[in-house]
């Protein structure tokens, strides 16, 4: 259900730390969406520094 909301709602990322549910399963290439947790989503998007 996660991944179907993202989808729809054309998101970049689903943000979670339940990464093994996202994590090798070809969701980056085959939706175009990002599995992160959210200190990795912070890092992207730059509210904080590496």
């Amino acid at each position: 259900m996660v991944l179907e909301v993202a989808f729809s709602s054309q998101s970049e990322y689903i943000v979670t730390y339940n990464s093994k549910d996202f994590v090798g399963k070809g969701i980056e290439k085959s939706f175009g969406i990002k599995p992160v947790n959210a200190r990795e989503f912070l890092l992207e998007i730059g509210r904080i520094d590496r």
